[in-house]
C-alpha cells in the first residue's frame, strides 16, 4: 500500500508509532500485535499490518541491529506530541506526504497556494478529512520534500510539451528538426526548416498556468533577430496529463501561439535606465493570443510524470 494520508492510514501510523515507544518490539508482526493488544475497538477493525510494513518499505520505521523495530525520529515526535488526536493526526498526514510524495504534489503547490485541480479526484476525496486545514497541510509538506527534483520535473514537462509539437508537426506532413535536442542555444526548440514561421518556442502550461510564460532574454533576442519567422507555441495540458501515465493526445487541452510581433509589443525597450538580463514572466492579454494549426497527433504517447514523482 501507500502512504496517503487517508483518515484510517494516519489513524493506524500514529497508534503503531506510539505503541512503539512503550517497549521494544520485536519485527513487524510484534509490533502489530503490540498495537492490536493496546489498542480500542476501532484498533480490532483497523488493519495494522499493511501501514506497519509501508512504513518500514518508506524509511519511516527500521529495524534495529536485534530486530526491534525504530520509528523514525519525526514520526516519533509526532507520536510524542500532548496535543489534541487532530492536531497528531494533521502533523501526521505532512509526515507521511512528505516521505512519499504523489507525483502531484510539486505541480498542485506552487507561489501562489495550492491548485487542487491538479489532484486526482480519488485523492482528493481521501484527504478530505482534513477539512480546511488540507491547503496547509499540502504547503507544509511540499516545503518538506523541498526541490531536488523540481527542475527536473519542470524540464520533463517542457519536454513533453516540445514532443507534442514535433509529432504534430511529422503528423501534418513537415520534417522539424528538435533542436533543443542538440542545444537550449538555439533561442527556439523546432526548426521547421520550411514554411513562413520556421522557429518554434515551445512552452508547457496547466489549466492555472496557462495566462504566463518565462522567456529567457536569449529567446526574445531571437525572436527580434528571426522576426516573423519566429513565434511561439504553447501546449496547454489538462490537470489529467500531471499524473497520467502514458501521456497521450487526449492529455492536451489546446495548442495555441503567440507571434513574435506580438510578443515584441509586450516586452519594454531596453533604455539607460532599465534592461532585463536573464529572464522574464510575461502575461500576455488574452486577445494576444491565437489559435495553433497544430493538432496533436492522435498516436502520440509517452511516459507520464507520475514515474519520476513517484520515485522523488
Amino acid at each position: 500500500m501507500d502512504l496517503l494520508p487517508r483518515h484510517g492510514v494516519v489513524f493506524a501510523v500514529l497508534h503503531l508509532a506510539r505503541v512503539a515507544r512503550l517497549a521494544p518490539r520485536r519485527g513487524v508482526d510484534e509490533w502489530v500485535r503490540a498495537a492490536l493488544r493496546h489498542g480500542s475497538y476501532m484498533t480490532a477493525a483497523t488493519d495494522l499490518r499493511s501501514p506497519a510494513r509501508a512504513l518500514v518499505r518508506a524509511g519511516l520505521a527500521s529495524l534495529g541491529e536485534e530486530g526491534d523495530i525504530r520509528v523514525a525520529r519525526s514520526l516519533a515526535a509526532v507520536a510524542a506530541s500532548k496535543g489534541g488526536a487532530q492536531h497528531a493526526m494533521r502533523h501526521a498526514a505532512v509526515t507521511l506526504l512528505a516521505s512519499q510524495p504523489p507525483a502531484w504534489l510539486r505541480v498542485a503547490v506552487n507561489a501562489d497556494g495550492v491548485e487542487r485541480a491538479y489532484i486526482p479526484q480519488p485523492d482528493l476525496d481521501a484527504l478530505s478529512w482534513l477539512e480546511e486545514a488540507l491547503d496547509d497541510v499540502l504547503v507544509e509538506a511540499r516545503w518538506l520534500v523541498g526541490d531536488s527534483d523540481g527542475a527536473d520535473l519542470s524540464k520533463e514537462i517542457g519536454d513533453a510539451a516540445e514532443e507534442i509539437v514535433v509529432a504534430a508537426l511529422r503528423a501534418a506532413g513537415k520534417e522539424p528538426l528538435h533542436v533543443a535536442r542538440i542545444s537550449d542555444g538555439y533561442g527556439y526548440d523546432v526548426d521547421v526548416s520550411e514554411g513562413p514561421v520556421r522557429f518554434l518556442e515551445v512552452k508547457s502550461a496547466g489549466p492555472k498556468t496557462l495566462s504566463r510564460f518565462h522567456l529567457s532574454r536569449h529567446e526574445f533576442d531571437t525572436s527580434v533577430r528571426q522576426g516573423d519567422a519566429w513565434c511561439l507555441v504553447q501546449v496547454v495540458f489538462e490537470a489529467s496529463a500531471f499524473v497520467a501515465d502514458p501521456i497521450t493526445a487526449a492529455d492536451v487541452s489546446h495548442i495555441r501561439e503567440l507571434p513574435a510581433s506580438a510578443l515584441r509589443d509586450l516586452v519594454p525597450a531596453d533604455s539607460s535606465e532599465f534592461r532585463w538580463e536573464d529572464s522574464a514572466l510575461i502575461t500576455p492579454p488574452p486577445d494576444a493570443w491565437r489559435p495553433s494549426t497544430l493538432e496533436p497527433d492522435p498516436s502520440f504517447v509517452r511516459p507520464g510524470f507520475a514515474a519520476m514523482g513517484n520515485h522523488s
